[in-house]
């Protein structure tokens, strides 16, 4: 039996997000937690409309659409999504989700298509990530487009503090005063961006680490980040490399490097108040992005 396969990394929340001048963008970087689709022959994809595979299965049938394929083919088709990725959190799980689901599509019909492309399809379902394309890069969600390629991140390893609420991103996009207080942030997301391209360009980490902090911090009026000027205190104590958040989610991430002090930036986060809100801590690898066929 044919089958097609795809997979698409996570994120850890944003480095950067906000305007740059006068565009919404988001700086997003990958770890290796996935989501991972198989298109099969079976019952049919359009008489199985649920809820959780729905964004996926219009993308689909875009890619459909793009190769001149009917519609009516997904009639023969199943789609089954297995992800480890946390829901409700910032990380990217239904942008991986439908992401690993085109791939699998693409897989099946033995066809290609550029991230570029990928991603400004996607943009027609819901506002999307980075997160297809291999680079770090300045990036239009709403148009599912690269700004700017910044290059790679050398730092390797993120400590992941995942909370135990959730934040719905669709209704916190949603609100009336989300893009008023977008714009409030203008000036400094503007800078925060700057920053992260000098920073990635050059490898400069102080760059880098001032761009997230900028961001994050510039968020508060959006969404609270519960401790955040703590956790920012105790990582710089502990030699990190940057801090992060999910500006529409829950997570945060602390970028690991040779010199942290590992022992005692999880000693000092355990026994603290902090921990009654990051129930779970755990660190994953910082990965290149894109989607795979297996």
């Amino acid at each position: 039996m044919k089958k097609g396969y795809g997979t698409c990394p996570a994120t850890c929340g944003e480095l950067v997000q906000g305007y740059s001048n006068k565009r919404e963008c988001i700086s997003s970087y990958c770890i290796d937690i996935f989501s991972r689709a198989i298109i099969t022959e079976g019952t049919g994809m359009s008489n199985r409309y649920v809820k959780n595979k729905r964004k996926s299965l219009e993308a689909i049938a875009m890619v459909l659409d793009h190769f001149d394929i009917d519609r009516s083919c997904l009639d023969k088709l199943s789609l089954s999504i297995r992800s480890s990725i946390p829901t409700g959190k910032g990380m990217a799980s239904s942008t991986a989700d439908i992401g690993a689901s085109i791939m699998a599509i693409l897989d099946y019909l033995d066809q290609d298509m550029d991230s570029d492309l990928i991603s400004k399809i996607v943009a027609r379902v819901e506002p999307t990530d980075s997160i297809y394309n291999e680079n770090i890069c300045i990036f239009d969600p709403l148009k599912g487009q690269v700004i700017d390629d910044l290059g790679k991140l050398s730092v390797k390893k993120v400590l992941i503090l995942e909370p135990g609420f959730k934040i719905n991103t669709v209704k916190l996009r949603m609100r009336k005063d989300y893009y008023k207080c977008l714009s409030e942030n203008r000036v400094l997301t503007s800078q925060a961006f700057k920053k992260l391209k000098y920073g990635i360009e050059n490898d400069h980490m102080e760059s880098i680490r001032q761009a997230c902090e900028t961001s994050a911090l510039a968020n508060e009026n959006i969404k609270i980040t519960p401790y955040l000027r703590d956790l920012i205190e105790i990582a710089r104590a502990c030699d990190y490399s940057f801090l992060n958040i999910s500006h529409t989610g829950s997570t945060v991430g602390i970028g690991l490097n040779a010199k942290t002090d590992l022992d005692r930036l999880e000693y000092e986060i355990r026994n603290s108040e902090i921990s009654k809100v990051y129930k779970k801590q755990y660190i994953k690898n910082i990965i290149d992005g894109g989607l795979r066929r297996r």
